[in-house]
């Protein structure tokens, strides 16, 4: 059951990202920095932030939902592939801008999002 809970939970933040992430995209043409996955990272870590504050003891429903869901919906993968993408165009400060942003602002918004829930 667990199995099909993880399966369901990452399709839909799978397409969550996808829908997110493109209207973001969408919304900031002009920018130089690719912000819609920065958005979707920033959003998944406050949001895994509020559920690991709510303490959850239910096994299953963290699989489901952290590694399920908000596995699917942040991306790791891509803001890698964005980061070499800009270095290797020699946008230096703007890959270091979109580093910064990516992982700082995750960390934020986790804590965040765990203070708020505890």
């Amino acid at each position: 059951m667990t199995l099909a809970g993880i399966f369901i939970a990452g399709g839909l933040g799978a397409m969550l990202r996808f829908w997110v992430g493109n209207v973001i995209t969408a919304k900031s043409k002009g920018l130089s920095l690719p912000i819609g996955i920065v958005t979707v990272n920033i959003l998944g870590a406050l949001g895994l932030g509020i559920f690991t504050g709510l303490h959850g003891t239910n096994a299953s429903a963290s699989l489901i939902i952290g590694t399920g869901f908000f596995g699917a919906f942040t991306t790791f993968s891509t803001f890698s592939v964005e980061s070499v993408q800009l270095l290797l165009a020699k946008r230096v400060m703007e890959s270091i801008l979109y580093i910064a942003l990516t992982i700082c602002g995750s960390l934020l918004a986790f804590w965040c999002g765990w203070t708020i829930a505890t």
